[in-house]
């Protein structure tokens, strides 16, 4: 990869911060990621899970989004799982699908390398769709 995957986590965990994303979760989000950081075995499951259910309380949450991609890959890089790049994967997919042409490219671009590294994880080199996001990604010009 040409970016680290931490240090993405942590600028975009800022950007959902300081756009407001978790209402009212905020709190809770900057616990369960200082708890997750600093956590291991059930204790970092555990942690992990509760910043997917903010995630999925949050749907328009882009930032929040994109920090959970990350934090997944850096995570399946420590505790490798099927189902770890299968929810990677999902994220991905769900990411791209929501804000193609509404963020920027940089990200976009990471975000999509992030899903062909799932994707190989799952042993798996491509899948329908990847060239549709291929295209969604880049379109609106430079």
């Amino acid at each position: 990869m040409k970016f680290d995957t931490a240090v993405a986590a942590q600028e975009a965990f800022k950007r959902a911060q300081s756009a407001g994303e978790l209402d009212e979760d905020l709190d809770l989000a900057i616990e369960a990621e200082e708890r997750f950081a600093s956590s291991t075995g059930q204790d970092s499951i555990e942690t992990y899970e509760a910043l997917l259910k903010i995630c999925e309380t949050h749907p328009t949450a882009t930032a929040f989004l994109e920090f959970l991609i990350y934090t997944t890959w850096n995570y399946v890089i420590e505790l490798p799982s099927p189902d770890r790049f299968k929810k990677g994967l999902e994220l991905c997919n769900r990411y791209l699908k929501g804000t193609a042409g509404k963020t920027d490219k940089t990200q976009l671009k990471q975000v999509h390398e992030l899903r062909h590294s799932f994707l190989n994880g799952l042993g798996r080199t491509n899948d329908e769709g990847v060239e549709e996001y291929e295209e969604d990604a880049f379109a609106g010009g430079d």
